[in-house]
């Protein structure tokens, strides 16, 4: 039997709640005094909390009644309104080991257990990992991110933990240039025209810095940028529709470099202003490395299928261990950067759905790579490979619960060899998994 909760607060909104686990979203959840459920941003499994409950089942923190052992101090002034970070007021220890524990309950509930090796976790810098960072323009001047579950709310920050600090600095410095000068802020509500997002991209291992302005149509002076410390590329990426709120458009070089460069095992990468690129890249490079060595460990490496390839990260960091490697992309401009960064390789890249690709024999390769999005393998892809039985099966995945689902769908002809957990979002619940399948006989 639990131990029984604390007195019930007089206060008719307040309840209090012992949090038990964690949900898809990273809040705790529990029942509380009044015989409910809720969901508890900013807790941990085995905290008593008083809570204002809100609506749809949640509830706002208003005070830790018996705090975790493993709760801490949040490093951010902004954490706990900015939309940013859910997990700062945990230790990072104690963070990998949350997620370790999540993916273990998910492969025990789905019937999957790697073969090889136990699943474990590579860690990451906690904070200043981050690659990219796209702040917001408010129309009332505030400058920063979104507030947590307030898309019509943005936080003024004057810090981000999650950047270098050196890029944090150029924002900053961007955004009271932008006031100085007067130039106007979109205001989404009455479908005013400005700026309307601020992108930094920086390369942690090279230090190229690329600063992205979406705006709508208007001319931006060189003031801006002129002088700032690191920066190699500035772009202006127009966005003329006054519907909609993506921190992307049409990109028109204002100053320096096409792209800015990065590198990962020694390769470097180029990566225009509207690539996807790992926003880690210190764990991208230990994913890419893993990777080499799961593949060395082979006895045949004919043909390398890569599929959502992007700009080729794994595509070029495979090359060599293959006689030949094709990506797939449906993405023109991922594609035309991924050809250039590989150059002088034995890589072919084509354009075209994953779906629509397979839908033809593709025999000449005997190994598959997925790196799909969030949303996971297309049903059409997934009867695809149950059709074609690749002998190896390679799955990145950044939604380790779709990935998981996709995997077991995929168990009547493959077995889960091996699996690991990266750790690219440190302050987050979310984690990357790359697994290793093998063809059943």
């Amino acid at each position: 039997m639990p131990d029984a909760l604390p007195a019930r607060s007089k206060h008719p909104a307040l309840r209090v709640c012992r949090i038990e686990q964690f949900d898809a979203k990273g809040r705790g959840t529990g029942p509380t005094d009044t015989g409910g459920r809720l969901a508890v941003p900013y807790t941990i499994p085995g905290e008593v909390v008083e809570v204002e409950k809100l609506r749809r089942q949640e509830g706002r923190l208003r005070r830790v009644l018996e705090p975790s052992p493993v709760r801490i101090e949040p490093a951010c002034a902004h954490f706990g309104v900015c939309g940013g970070c859910a997990w700062q007021h945990i230790d990072y220890a104690a963070q990998r080991q949350l997620k370790l524990d999540q993916i273990r309950e998910r492969l025990s509930a789905l019937d999957l257990c790697p073969e090889e090796e136990s699943l474990c976790l590579e860690p990451s810098p906690p904070y200043a990992y981050r690659n990219r960072m796209d702040f917001i323009w408010w129309h009332d001047g505030r400058f920063g991110l979104r507030e947590r579950g307030k898309w019509f709310s943005v936080v003024d920050l004057h810090e981000c933990r999650l950047l270098p600090e050196e890029v944090m600095h150029t924002a900053l410095e961007v955004n009271r240039r932008a006031r100085a000068l007067g130039l106007p802020f979109r205001d989404a509500k009455r479908q005013t025209p400005g700026l309307r997002y601020l992108v930094v991209r920086r390369g942690i291992f090279t230090g190229d810095l690329m600063v992205n302005f979406v705006s709508d149509p208007m001319d931006l002076p060189a003031s801006l940028w002129e002088g700032l410390e690191g920066v190699t590329s500035v772009y202006q990426l127009v966005n003329d529709n006054l519907e909609n709120d993506l921190s992307d458009g049409i990109p028109a070089r204002l100053w320096g470099n096409p792209s800015y460069q990065e590198r990962i095992l020694d390769r470097i990468f180029e990566v225009g202003p509207r690539s996807f690129f790992q926003p880690n890249p210190a764990v991208a490079e230990k994913m890419a490395a893993y990777v080499r060595d799961r593949v060395n460990h082979r006895e045949r490496r004919g043909g390398l299928l890569d599929l959502y390839c992007g700009i080729g990260l794994f595509s070029v960091c495979l090359a060599d261990l293959f006689d030949h490697v094709t990506g797939v992309e449906n993405n023109p401009e991922a594609v035309h950067w991924a050809r250039i960064n590989a150059a002088g390789l034995p890589i072919s890249f084509v354009a075209d759905d994953a779906e629509t690709w397979l839908a033809s024999p593709r025999r000449e390769f005997d190994t598959l790579l997925v790196d799909p999005p969030r949303t996971g393998l297309h049903p059409r892809v997934i009867q695809a490979v149950l059709g074609q039985l690749f002998p190896n099966i390679v799955y990145v995945s950044c939604n380790p619960g779709r990935g998981l689902e996709d995997i077991a769908a995929l168990a009547p002809h493959y077995r889960l060899h091996s699996a690991r957990l990266f750790d690219q979002f440190p302050q987050t619940p979310h984690v990357e998994l790359i697994a290793f399948l093998v063809r059943r006989n």
